[in-house]
């Protein structure tokens, strides 16, 4: 296994990714500290983990377009139907949206998640190993080691669904190859444990994890019971386990309000909002400037690529998103001076995006906050798993209770069944556009890729349409550089 898994954490919470050489070990060069230094302490221990955090937003393989989980949440919409790339005067991420980047195990956007999750992987498991021997307070111990084994499972989450086959519940064990389990701060090469033996693992950590964890912390960008909760959340709807994500998502959402149609309008880009769970909280000595977030998935930013190729969205999707709900101001159809917001020069493509967003016109700083969790999304996971279980009055109210929050001329659902499932996926589409999830749930939920039917995707910028469920392509291949360092792994279907 690749030297890169055992990372070691920075002074100052950055992260080094210098491999753990004897020599690094003992001299431990200015700004660089070991594994022992960084736990010896929890005071120590908090810049450590904080350290991973910031991992999840670094440019990765020096590419500004591959800048931690954001970018990867940016991919795995791509590879779906809904936010599309307006036109091929910018190229960045193109390879991606053609499924073409995650089929070659050499491209930046198929080695990206496997680095990014398996550096968080490996700091978080010298966190795990190390931090019951630190000296400090036992209450700070628990909280370090629940946001650990939280930030590690949530690492293998990401990992098992892009690398290995989905998660079928009606066929358990999933024996089909996963990834490697790294569980100890190790760099021999591992060979890829199953499907189910990785959901066992991090089931297994949220578990131990919100043993740990309580509702308090100090800052929203870190891992509290809450967030813990959604991830089991999440984890049990991929497993096609109903009754737990139904529940697991109503206990998540408590304490966090749906935000109001004002504060729906204000950008997305403010992590103080009432709805959000967990996010990335941007501050001013962290900028990723044209690598950030905002730089390619805001309406504003003095960016290139917002400027000259602006993400849109589905136009068969829109389309159907009442004029009266709050979430169809987040697009626009048919854009103009006086009702769109863009960069100087940008251009208005139809049915532009306007849901991201930066303060100034145009916005000279990618400054914005990015949600990796919302309230809204428990909600949906609540009543979809409610719909699924056949319980369709809980269901109903749970889309409800949401949607009249964005659509206050919306009426309680009377469908049943498939009906009521796909009103729920609706919403979802709608609701969590550009935050990530649309590749996955297509993945989980065993559906193919359909982009027909739209008047503003263009076979230019697309090539790809159609992909049959189940097809070896939803898998990312294993990175050449992981297989040339790692004789026991096996590649993917070619």
């Amino acid at each position: 296994m690749k030297k890169r898994y055992l990372t070691l954490v920075m002074a100052l919470g950055l992260l080094t990714t210098t491999s753990c050489e004897k020599e690094f070990l003992e001299t431990s060069p200015t700004g660089s500290i070991d594994a022992g230094s960084a736990y010896a302490t929890t005071a120590n221990a908090t810049a450590a983990i904080n350290g991973i955090y910031r991992a999840m937003v670094v440019r990765y393989l020096s590419s500004q377009g591959h800048f931690g989980h954001p970018a990867m949440m940016i991919i795995l919409d791509l590879l779906g139907e809904d936010v599309v790339i307006s036109n091929t005067s910018n190229t960045w991420h193109l390879p991606e949206i053609r499924w073409l980047a995650h089929r070659n195990d050499t491209s930046a956007g198929d080695q990206l998640a496997y680095e990014l999750y398996y550096r968080l992987i490996g700091n978080a498991n010298i966190a795990i190993a190390s931090i019951d021997n630190a000296a400090g307070p036992e209450a700070d111990k628990n909280r370090l080691k629940g946001e650990a084994l939280g930030l590690r499972a949530f690492s293998y989450f990401n990992l098992v669904q892009l690398y290995g086959k989905r998660y079928n519940g009606a066929a358990k064990p999933n024996t089909q190859p996963g990834v490697p389990l790294v569980l100890t701060p190790t760099t021999d090469g591992l060979p890829r444990a199953t499907v189910e033996e990785i959901y066992t693992q991090i089931n297994a950590d949220l578990a131990q994890a919100a043993t740990l964890l309580t509702s308090t912390r100090s800052y929203k960008s870190h891992i509290n019971l809450e967030v813990i909760k959604g991830f089991q959340a999440r984890v049990a709807l991929t497993q096609q386990n109903w009754a737990d994500a139904a529940k697991l998502a109503a206990e998540a959402r408590k304490g966090y309000s749906p935000m109001s149609a004002t504060q729906y309008q204000d950008g997305f880009s403010d992590i103080s909002n009432p709805e959000w769970i967990w996010g990335f909280d941007h501050l001013e000595d962290q900028s990723e400037f044209f690598g950030a977030f905002h730089s390619y998935m805001s309406s504003n930013f003095n960016s290139t690529n917002i400027r000259v190729s602006p993400k849109v969205i589905n136009s068969a999707l829109y389309d159907k998103i009442p004029t009266t709900d709050v979430r169809s101001k987040m697009w626009v159809k048919t854009p103009t001076a006086t009702n769109s917001i863009v960069p100087t020069g940008g251009v208005r493509a139809p049915y532009l995006n306007q849901k991201f967003r930066l303060p100034g016109t145009p916005s000279t700083s990618t400054m914005g906050d990015i949600p990796y969790m919302r309230a809204a999304e428990m909600y949906l996971i609540e009543a979809e798993a409610q719909a699924r279980l056949g319980n369709n009055a809980e269901a109903s109210t749970a889309l409800f209770n949401l949607i009249t929050t964005r659509d206050p001329a919306y009426v309680k659902s009377t469908k049943t069944g498939t009906d009521l499932i796909d009103e729920i996926l609706f919403h979802r589409r709608v609701e969590l556009w550009g935050e990530g999830f649309r590749f996955t749930d297509l993945k989980r939920m065993n559906a193919p890729l359909n982009r027909n039917g739209s008047t503003n995707i263009q076979s230019s910028v697309v090539v790809l349409f159609d992909m049959p469920a189940g097809d070896k392509q939803w898998e990312f291949l294993i990175p050449r550089r992981e297989l040339n360092a790692n004789k026991a792994i096996e590649q993917n279907p070619l």
